[in-house]
């Protein structure tokens, strides 16, 4: 049985999400020094926390030495620290378009907004995870130590890109609360406080009592930063095909979310204007 062709609509969809997502990477590059700065302090940031988990590893921490090696727990870090350094601000960009009325404009346009500010928040992190990921590797070899195995690599770097557009629809559902709120800062504010909790941005939640890690695995969080972590620790097939289904399966409910809010947002919008 042969497949449906696109339609016209969803080739004209898919061609303007392809210009936003360059628009978003050719901007990124624009502003290099930005760029250049962001890797400096992930620089900065990872010679803290290395420092912070070679403490405790000279503390003999319990429990720590039956998981792994302290330096693959700065692995980990590392890889949780370059996911969330490569989030672009997208839902301040939703807040600047509906609270300053941009929106109507927009609004007039055949592109759909929605997809082309995503699309375009994409571009921007996938350039910033390859300058990242470069600047990581090259703190990692300047560090002297144990290098992951190449499988792991592999591994976080497919579940990385796949957390970072789930990152960018966590912003993105923070900042259409525009459409109710002047603000985002405080939906943005507790989405990053449970990515730093659920999503184990300094250890991993597999170090968490029983409950809170079960929470937390199967939380849109951990698909965001664990299940590509924890692969510095403990690559796997199992682990990796685990973190994919999650992803996968958040993937699919936060773009849902993302486009039901979307909808009541436009729908309020032309009934009430912006609030």
């Amino acid at each position: 049985m042969r497949s449906t062709p696109p339609t016209v609509a969803e080739r004209a969809m898919l061609a303007a999400a392809v210009q936003a997502f360059r628009l978003g990477a050719a901007q990124t590059l624009t502003g290099w020094p930005v760029l250049a700065g962001r890797c400096f302090f992930y620089v900065l940031l990872m010679i803290v926390l290395s420092g912070l988990w070679d403490k405790v590893a000279a503390e003999q921490v319990a429990g720590l030495a039956r998981s792994a090696p302290v330096s693959a727990f700065v692995l980990y870090v590392g890889a949780t620290e370059w996911i969330t350094l490569s989030l672009p601000a997208v839902h301040l960009k939703f807040e600047d378009d509906i609270r300053g009325g941009a929106l109507e404009t927009h609004l007039l346009r055949p592109k759909p907004y929605l997809l082309q500010a995503i699309s375009q928040s994409c571009g921007s992190a996938f350039v910033r995870m390859l300058a990242l990921g470069a600047t990581g590797l090259t703190l990692l070899a300047v560090s002297g130590r144990a290098w992951p195995s190449p499988e792991a690599f592999v591994f976080i770097a497919v579940l990385g890109v796949f957390g970072t557009v789930v990152g960018v629809l966590l912003y993105a559902l923070a900042g259409l609360g525009a459409f109710w709120a002047r603000r985002t800062l405080p939906f943005q504010l507790i989405v990053q406080k449970l990515m730093f909790v659920l999503g184990g941005l300094f250890a991993p939640i597999s170090l968490y009592p029983p409950i809170l890690r079960g929470i937390g695995e199967g939380s849109p969080f951990a698909a965001h930063l664990y299940w590509a972590g924890i692969q510095a620790i403990r690559p796997s097939v199992p682990l990796f095909l685990a973190g994919l289904a999650w992803q996968a399966l958040w993937l699919v409910l936060l773009a849902a979310a993302c486009a039901a809010l979307w909808r009541a947002g436009v729908r309020k919008v032309l009934r009430e204007g912006a609030a």
